[in-house]
């Protein structure tokens, strides 16, 4: 299927079609794609592929490891790593020495500490800059020094990555292409394929840069390798643990949800995200933006029976919305109201129907209180879901 088409330029009701810019030309080349990249790193969708890895920071091009040069390294606020690896796809054996290169990268910065991190990153920035600190307080002035320092640390000690490769006119066999990564479970890391498209005003030469996902399968997309994290630790077979295989935004979630409510409330929790998963083919997705939440949606995303926030509280987002969208907004009401009932709360209405919610004297109720009523919870939540699917049956 073709995903993307030309872009139009319209200028006073007139259209004019952009040209695509060839890489296998003499004027572009992967230093091209990289400068671009470093000197403009929110053009690359990062977030997109990992929410935790949102407000990337250009670091410095290339870092030397055993294995060679990394093009790119990119650094947030919150420590998380992103390795950048620019090239031309100019055959199939190209693609797969450009995975396993960036592989050999991810390998070689795991065995380092945030000293020998940050002294390479310096030394390949050949600037007067002293420290990772003083590059990135730049950008955000309130960065606390030694949770940045615990963090890289922590990151680069477990492997933790977001791999991207990033090119012109990506193409892959994404079977092979997983079945290759699959043989380096070692390490913690992400991998994204991007590709940037060049388009040209052929009557200005003014250059568009259209950049996208490419690996968009789940298995590519959200590529992530078990640790020893409590709520992951059991080995299952390669079916079941594909089906239970979280990311590393998802395993943050669950590190931050455990420092601000416990681990046995994380354990249960992921517990029963699983069983929804399993049972409803429910889809635990994470909301975007500096502090984490996960969604607990409907098979097609639809329905979102549940927002939890990483400080425990639990938030809801567009039930009522939704469901009135195919003529009942009674059943999401209903849903709302039924979970207050449960929890000796209140049905709050008092915002716009997106934000309708369950309250207690207008605060939030944690997710602590609808877990010690989980069973009843899964029930009302198999019970609404039921009948969105009567009705939706019938349409």
């Amino acid at each position: 299927m073709k995903q993307h088409t030309t872009p139009i330029l319209l200028r006073n009701n007139i259209v004019e079609t952009l040209e695509k810019v060839h890489f296998n030309t003499s004027l572009y080349d992967e230093s091209w794609i990289q400068n671009i990249c470093f000197q403009n790193p929110q053009i690359l969708p990062f977030e997109e592929l990992e929410p935790t890895f949102i407000g990337m920071i250009p670091i410095c091009r290339e870092l030397s490891t055993d294995s060679g040069f990394i093009d790119l390294i990119y650094i947030n606020e919150y420590g998380f790593i992103t390795i950048g690896e620019c090239k031309l796809w100019r055959n199939p054996e190209a693609r797969r020495k450009a995975i396993g290169q960036i592989l050999d990268y991810a390998k070689d910065l795991s065995k380092w500490d945030f000293k020998k991190f940050e002294t390479e990153c310096l030394k390949a920035r050949k600037d007067n800059k002293t420290s990772l600190l003083e590059i990135l307080i730049e950008y955000f002035p309130e960065i606390d020094e030694s949770y940045l320092i615990d963090n890289i640390q922590k990151n680069l000690r477990k492997g933790r990555f977001l791999l991207t490769i990033i090119g012109d006119g990506i193409r892959e066999n994404m079977e092979e292409l997983t079945s290759y990564i699959h043989r380096n479970t070692n390490l913690n890391f992400a991998l994204g394929l991007i590709e940037i498209p060049v388009f040209k005003n052929p009557k200005t030469e003014d250059l568009i840069i259209t950049p996208r996902i490419i690996a968009k399968t789940k298995e590519i997309e959200r590529i992530v390798y078990r640790t020893s994290d409590s709520y992951i630790e059991t080995r299952v077979d390669e079916k079941q643990e594909n089906q239970n295989a979280i990311s590393i935004s998802e395993k943050v979630f669950y590190e931050r949800l455990e420092k601000n409510t416990g681990k046995e409330v994380q354990q249960i929790l992921y517990e029963f995200i699983q069983q929804l998963k399993a049972e409803l083919n429910f889809v635990p997705k994470l909301g975007r933006g500096k502090r984490l939440s996960l969604n607990i949606k409907s098979p097609n995303e639809n329905y979102n029976f549940a927002s939890i926030q990483e400080n425990g509280e639990v938030w809801f987002y567009g039930i009522v919305y939704n469901t009135n969208a195919i003529g009942n907004k009674q059943i999401g009401i209903d849903y709302l109201k039924n979970l207050a009932t449960l929890l000796n709360a209140n049905f709050d209405d008092s915002y716009n129907e997106w934000q309708w919610c369950v309250k207690r004297n207008g605060k939030y109720v944690s997710i602590v209180e609808y877990l010690n009523k989980k069973d009843e919870w899964k029930r009302l939540i198999i019970d609404t879901f039921d009948k969105i699917k009567r009705i939706e049956e019938q349409k």
